[in-house]
């Protein structure tokens, strides 16, 4: 399982085209082709049972658009993101 999330952490990361800092947490860009947003709801996935204190919200936008994933949660949140999704 560590694997498997740990892969689709590292695709995930290759994918983002803009990050944006939120006060609780980050925003991330994909592309809005099916690949990513598969990729992303298998993330989402994961992550929920990896770490259920985090909240997802998911965005696409019209036209296959990009993809807006926004990762927040309680305070030291932005800390754990950041090690794992920024850097």
């Amino acid at each position: 399982m560590r694997t498997r999330e740990t892969n689709l952490l590292a695709e995930f990361k290759s994918a983002v085209t803009k990050i944006e800092e939120l006060p609780d947490g980050y925003a991330f860009r994909v592309p809005g082709e099916k690949r990513w947003l598969d990729l992303a709801a298998q993330l989402l996935i994961a992550e929920r049972e990896c770490c259920p204190f985090l909240t997802f919200q998911m965005t696409a936008e019209p036209q296959m658009g990009p993809i807006t994933i926004r990762v927040t949660g309680p305070d030291g949140s932005k800390e754990f993101l950041k090690s794992i999704l920024v850097n």
